[in-house]
């Protein structure tokens, strides 16, 4: 048997529920998590240090997205409201309600920063008009709960995907669906438009990632290897590489040209439901032991950037 995993260390600024959500911002000195202890926190990377508490959700906070113009953030949770933040002190500048469409389970903003579209435990995928603080459209058609979002890099089209393995894909300004297939055995649970914005990249509860071609919905390549869910993905600032965070406690990239695997790395101590790369390129993740590790882009052990707080 492998030995157990060492004790972690902890820290009284950490969180004190499962890492469910990061994001690097543009200048590559801060992360921004989302818990499930209903907490948005703001990190400083090189200080390795809590910057600030940017706010707490009503239940577990579910995305924290930072907005184009550096100063705010978009954050979202299980109880159904979208908050627009200042980075600065954490004060609440706008609360988007979605009202009887549920919890927010994902978020996604488009690179102008006019446009967000959520996923809602109701099955709907609302499209708001961030400038002008209103709904543009609330797009209904899945009959599960939506698990993931993507909008693409024009911010014209936006993907959803649901529990029940079925894919969506929108039109944005007008609403309308353009296109639904059953993408995958299991739900999905991870999707990132690649820059193209004619290709699609999808993780699911079937252990897979599948690269979709837009123009033909066509399953271009499958990146296998995983042995749980693949619960998130992200693409890489060259758009060449892959991150995957699984169920079953790895992260792993892949050459998003080939589908071939580079590297994984294992956490040992449970889940990994959020995955980041930095601007040096290597990993950020977060997961159920609490923590937020950073990974050499080669593969190798990582480093616990931010321990959990004690239980």
């Amino acid at each position: 048997m492998p030995p157990p995993p060492p004790a972690l260390p902890t820290e009284p600024d950490g969180h004190r529920d499962a890492v469910v959500w990061l994001a690097v911002s543009a200048d590559g000195r801060d992360v921004m998590s989302a818990s499930t202890d209903h907490m948005i926190k703001l990190w400083d990377i090189a200080g390795k240090r809590l910057i600030r508490n940017l706010g707490e959700h009503k239940d577990m906070a579910r995305t924290a997205l930072f907005m184009p113009d550096g100063a705010t953030a978009l954050t979202a949770g299980d109880d159904g409201e979208i908050v627009l933040r200042k980075l600065a002190d954490g004060a609440v500048l706008h609360v988007f309600s979605s009202g009887a469409n549920g919890g927010v389970r994902k978020l996604a903003i488009s690179p102008d920063g006019k446009r967000a579209v959520s996923g809602h435990d109701t099955g709907n995928v609302i499209v708001w008009d961030l400038v002008n603080k209103s709904v543009l459209h609330v797009m209904t058609g899945h009959d599960w709960p939506i698990s993931t979002v993507a909008i693409s890099p024009d911010g014209t089209r936006a993907l959803s995907g649901s529990i029940d393995g079925t894919l969506k894909f929108w039109d944005v300004e007008s609403g309308k669906q353009l296109r639904s297939w059953h993408g995958h055995e299991q739900g999905t649970y991870g999707a990132v438009f690649t820059a193209d914005g004619h290709h699609v990249v999808t993780g699911s509860g079937d252990y897979t990632i599948k690269l979709w071609d837009l123009d033909t919905f066509r399953e271009l390549r499958r990146f296998e290897g995983h042995e749980g869910t693949v619960y998130t993905l992200v693409l890489s600032a060259d758009g060449k590489r892959l991150a995957s965070g699984s169920l079953d406690g790895t992260a792993r990239l892949w050459d998003l040209g080939t589908g071939n695997q580079i590297a994984m790395f294992d956490s040992r101590t449970g889940p990994i439901y959020a995955v980041a790369f930095a601007t040096d390129g290597t990993l950020v993740t977060g997961g159920d032991d609490r923590t937020i590790r950073d990974w050499p882009a080669a593969g190798g052990d990582g480093e616990i950037l931010f321990a959990g707080a004690p239980q």
